[in-house]
């Protein structure tokens, strides 16, 4: 244990010596079982009278768990990282945390780790759940690992966006409000200034840079920043008989342009995801800076044992 994080250590087992991690698990999954058992309820009579609606039933039920189960991560993972660098602060234990011997990255990452291994508990108690839509039939193994690859790059993406503004802010409250309002700010902003640019530009007459591969790119990177809609455009790409590695644009105005290979709607959100992730944990790197802090602390000590000297 001497080689494990120290900081990661002490997060685990805080985390789960407590009964919060199972009364927060218990609830999230009778939520997740809850609405399963009762888009069932409501399903059973037409399971029963159409032999043939079970692929139907099986790939609704497995998207209905995909869908709620990601709601809920979107809503835990950032509450369980914005008080981890703000707890400190209030506690009064920041400033030994940061005059420690432990680099910024050990804290970032031991803070983090901590957090996500909670959220991957989350998101493999779903897998049972998932199972169920084996019975109808309808889902393919490769749905259910994209589901869970989606699942697992929205928990650290999110994760990373509660650790960034504990570490901006002093406040636990202060954290929370601005890392659940950042992801609302996505999740609703994104679909929200789609339409808007559809309204604007969908017509007839649009303008030749709509059409320009770079153009494309930006506004897929954009779109496919959405999970919801990263996840719903692969879920219909599969169902098309598409693959599930790659998809072809089309460049050009009319058929005749040609098209590219880009990657899956969610291997594209995985690595941006993975991108944007890296860049916030660096941001709260640089904003510890534990050496500087801690010889500035350290500084006056040392005046006042040279001048008793």
């Amino acid at each position: 244990m001497a080689e494990f994080n120290p900081v990661l250590v002490k997060e685990l087992r805080s985390r789960m010596r407590g009964a919060r991690a199972f009364v927060l698990l218990t609830i999230y999954l009778l939520i997740l079982g809850g609405v399963t058992l009762l888009f069932y309820a409501a399903i059973a009579d037409i399971s029963a009278s159409d032999l043939n609606s079970g692929r139907t039933i099986g790939k609704s039920m497995f998207l209905l768990i995909g869908a709620v189960a990601l709601i809920e991560v979107c809503i835990i993972t950032p509450a369980l990282t914005a008080g981890s660098i703000a707890g400190e602060k209030e506690r009064q234990s920041y400033d030994l945390l940061i005059a420690s011997l432990l680099s910024p990255w050990q804290i970032i990452w031991g803070k983090l780790a901590a957090a996500l291994s909670f959220a991957l508990l989350l998101i493999v108690s779903i897998v049972p759940m998932m199972s169920l839509a084996f019975l109808f039939g309808g889902v393919s193994l490769a749905e259910v690992l994209v589901a869970l690859a989606g699942l697992v790059a929205t928990a650290l993406f999110y994760a990373s966006i509660g650790v960034f503004w504990s570490s901006a802010l002093r406040t636990t409250l202060g954290a929370n409000s601005m890392s659940l309002g950042t992801v609302l700010l996505m999740l609703l902003g994104i679909p929200f200034l789609a339409l808007i640019f559809t309204v604007i530009f969908g017509r007839d007459l649009s303008p030749d840079w709509i059409n320009s591969i770079l153009f494309k790119f930006a506004a897929g990177a954009f779109l496919y920043l959405h999970p919801f809609i990263a996840l719903q455009a692969t879920e219909v790409q599969i169902a098309s008989g598409g693959s599930i590695l790659y998809t072809r644009v089309p460049i050009g105005a009319d058929a005749l342009g040609g098209s590219i290979v880009v990657p899956s709607p969610w291997l594209a959100y995985v690595l941006l995801a993975l991108l944007l992730s890296l860049v916030l944990v660096l941001l709260s790197v640089r904003m510890l800076r534990p050496g500087q802090e801690g010889a500035a602390r350290q500084r006056p000590r040392r005046e006042k044992e040279q001048a008793a000297e």
